[in-house]
């Protein structure tokens, strides 16, 4: 079989579908494989497809709620560890989960092609335990940051898998939707932590049943990945055709017998470049093919750009030190103030991920981020007023106007609710741009890019705060959001309405932005004919 057969194949042997005339202007441009939409016939969202959803989306609670429950209870443990902790403290321990986060994501990541999506999700879940324990038991700085770097581990992992596990089942009209299901429960989870901790303040060692209650939904889901089913790309490339099928047919339970065989017909064509690609190269050399072959370095830039550019924005650095800035700003409870951050968040990612289909993702971005970045400008000046009297800091026992910290709240309202829109969610299709045989080691790059950005933004918020000043800092994360936006502009194409195994061949002479324009029209266009000839 030529190259060309390999990526066009002919779908004659499929018994009872037959190639459709075409009439394509400039055929010979054809930028896409009519039997991918072929394929694609009954792609719709079935009771069984929303219970797989639902599990695999367990791992991003537990990433929201795990990452978001330090703001609440880290102003809690006061001398429990022996002392008060200083700032730096805080910052040690708050980051140390991103610091696990980044060896986590990178291993798992290895680790899903190797082991499979599901059992590498199952590793995550008992470091998520693991972890949660340490941290409720400690009884020093050091315990308690082994405990969260443990705890990283599971975090990076889940942060990497979860999408990708879900984006290799979800059909490419809810493919957003289905990823972004994932998305929404990381602030869902970051929501509850900040609810479950304002109920907390003041009881004794409420910091340590804060943290150990991470424990329950990662048992849940253990408990629960006896129903989950591998990823049919997975079981195909360990020659398992049956139980792909088998998953195929139970996923697709609306779908023809023909287009069932043709899926898989599909899903083969896809899995036999990683096939050849295992046999014929070594790890290291097809490690070294990621930078050098240029379709690959264009994914991967694109992806880890954007996710980088998510974590610069500085929104974490409202999730995790909102107690404590909240507290300076004369709210009682500064957990639950921090409700507002994580509330809005998870609404507006609700939102973001119902449109997301109908919208797509670059269009979100390049719509939403611009009213995030008059978010942050805003709230650069609130805090340049706000300051005034204080020499540009905030002091725990000053008083401050209360219309400019009004000012100020609403800037911070005004931000997150264009980040959740947006970017919140958007950075977590990351697996779509991946062709299979690097789709895991390209979303464990993408993700750890988040991290490393994630750990530039926790080690460092405290610090400018004090010495670049909050007008400042905040000003810092709005030249980063201006950088991320024309990056977005000219390095991110959209992938709406494209398959997984579509979207590769975008960056195959650049990133691809007018390119997936070209392709979604010839996607729709032939999809249009042949909807056309099956009813005539």
């Amino acid at each position: 079989m030529t190259a060309e057969d390999d990526k066009h194949f002919q779908i004659e042997h499929v018994e009872g579908l037959s190639p459709t005339p075409l009439n394509v202007p400039h055929a010979e441009t054809l930028l896409v494989d009519e039997n991918v939409i072929r394929a694609e016939g009954e792609d719709k969202l079935t009771v069984y497809l929303v219970f797989l959803i639902t599990i695999a989306a367990i791992a991003g609670f537990l990433f929201g709620y795990d990452t978001g429950i330090v703001g609440a209870a880290l102003p809690l443990v006061g001398t429990d560890l022996g002392h008060e902790l200083s700032s730096s403290e805080q910052e040690v321990i708050t980051a140390a989960t991103t610091i696990g986060a980044i060896p986590g994501a990178l291993i798992l990541g290895v680790l899903a092609d190797r082991l499979g999506r599901k059992w590498a999700m199952a590793i995550a879940d008992i470091a998520f335990t693991a972890g949660a324990i340490i941290i409720a038991s400690s009884f020093s700085v050091p315990q308690i940051i082994v405990g969260r770097l443990v705890l990283g581990v599971g975090v990076g992992g889940a942060a990497v898998i979860a999408p990708l596990y879900i984006a290799e089942l979800a059909p490419t009209a809810v493919r957003g939707r289905c990823v972004g299901t994932n998305a929404f429960f990381i602030p869902f989870g970051q929501t509850i932590a900040s609810a479950i901790g304002a109920g907390f303040q003041g009881v004794p060692n409420g910091w340590r049943i804060l943290f150990g209650f991470g424990v329950i939904p990662s048992i849940v889901q253990l408990c629960l990945m006896h129903w989950l089913p591998e990823s049919p790309r997975v079981l195909l490339l360990r020659d398992r055709r049956d139980a792909a099928n088998a998953t195929l047919a139970r996923i697709y339970s609306n779908a023809t017998p023909e287009i069932l065989a043709l899926k898989l017909r599909v899903l083969e064509e896809h899995a036999r470049e990683t096939t050849r690609l295992e046999r014929e190269f070594t790890f290291v050399e097809r490690s070294k093919k990621l930078w050098t072959h240029k379709p690959y370095r264009r994914a991967i830039i694109a992806v880890c750009g954007v996710q980088a550019f998510g974590q610069l924005t500085g929104y974490n650095s409202l999730l995790y030190y909102s107690g404590t800035v909240f507290s300076l700003l004369g709210f009682k409870n500064g957990a639950a103030a921090g409700l507002i951050v994580s509330g809005d968040n998870a609404l507006f990612v609700f939102v973001g991920m119902c449109i997301v289909d109908r919208m797509g993702r670059r269009r979100l971005l390049v719509v939403a981020v611009p009213f995030l970045i008059a978010g942050l400008v805003w709230a650069s000046i609130s805090f340049h007023f706000l300051t005034l009297s204080t020499g540009g800091v905030l002091l725990k026992d000053a008083t401050y106007s209360p219309a400019v910290a009004g000012s100020l709240l609403g800037a911070i309202v005004c931000f997150v609710v264009f980040f959740g829109v947006s970017l919140s969610h958007v950075i977590w299709y990351q697996s779509e741009f991946f062709s299979l045989e690097i789709r895991a080691a390209g979303s464990a790059l993408a993700t750890t890019s988040c991290w490393l950005a994630n750990l530039v933004i926790a080690v460092s918020y405290l610090s400018l705060m004090e010495k670049l000043t909050p007008a400042g800092t905040y000003g810092l994360y709005t030249g980063f959001c201006v950088i991320g936006y024309i990056f977005v502009l000219f390095c991110y194409p959209e992938t709406k309405g494209l398959s997984i195994d579509e979207t590769d061949s975008l960056f195959a002479d650049g990133f691809g932005v007018k390119k997936s324009i070209e392709m979604r029209k010839q996607k729709f266009m032939i999809a249009k004919q042949m909807r056309e000839a099956m009813q005539a």
